[in-house]
């Protein structure tokens, strides 16, 4: 059985603390997505790959499995249909010298900023990064929002699973039939339940002296000579590239 996200992020093991988790890879992010530097993107998936793997085990390659589902075909797509000079290859349709190129830096490209994304979301809580946003001055009211968001998206997840497992012992999804009539119910079913689940997070809330603000998770950031020895690594790569 799968461990759901939530668990991962708590239980990964924690390379670097505070908001210096959440700062770190974005700014790394943006600064990969800047050099444009194909030496750089390898680089990069080759290290955060690593501290994911560290942090996570097995799960980043869970969740690693996903993009490729969409980022393969589209490399594909412009490898074979960007015009330009043909590679001979004994296939029906040969990909051209400039789609290989382009479809290979594509693919480097979106694995390196992946990699780097994957790290931040296995290892740090929504609450951990909407804390570390709140430092940068985002309006209360946004962090307020988008956390009750999370938390109810969340609630109603776990009601749909209930009502599936339901349905399915049931034999509800037997059939085109009973799937179309079995989902209808479950639209409805799901719309009436959240929003009496709704009611009874607002009265735990209330009865924890909700006050209006959602308390936010803080703690002293640690790791700034690891994070400066990659940035600093990456930075290298891209001058003497």
């Amino acid at each position: 059985m799968h461990r759901t996200l939530e668990e991962v992020q708590m239980n990964s093991k924690k390379i670097f603390r505070g908001n210096l988790k959440v700062y770190f890879p974005l700014f790394i992010l943006l600064m990969v997505l800047l050099l444009n530097d194909t030496s750089v993107y390898i680089t990069a998936f080759a290290i955060f790959s690593a501290l994911s793997v560290y942090s996570a085990g097995r799960e980043y390659f869970r969740l690693l499995r996903v993009p490729l589902y969409f980022i393969v075909p589209s490399a594909l797509i412009i490898a074979f249909f960007i015009p330009g000079k043909k590679v001979d290859l004994p296939l029906p349709i040969n990909p051209s010298e400039e789609g290989l190129k382009l479809a290979l830096e594509v693919l480097l490209r979106s694995f390196s900023a992946i990699s780097i994304f994957f790290f931040l979301i296995l290892t740090t809580t929504i609450t951990e990064i909407f804390s570390a946003f709140k430092k940068l001055k985002l309006p209360d009211f946004i962090v307020e929002i988008s956390l009750l968001i999370y938390r109810n998206i969340q609630v109603l997840y776990d009601e749909l699973e209930r009502l599936e497992r339901a349905a399915n012992s049931r034999l509800g999804f037997n059939g085109f039939r009973n799937f179309v009539r079995t989902s209808s119910l479950l639209a409805y079913s799901l719309f009436i339940k959240s929003l009496e689940r709704a009611e009874k997070v607002e009265m735990a809330m209330e009865s924890r002296c909700y006050s209006g603000k959602m308390p936010t998770y803080s703690e002293k950031s640690s790791g700034f000579l690891l994070a400066f020895l990659i940035a600093a690594t990456l930075f290298l790569i891209h001058l003497t590239g």
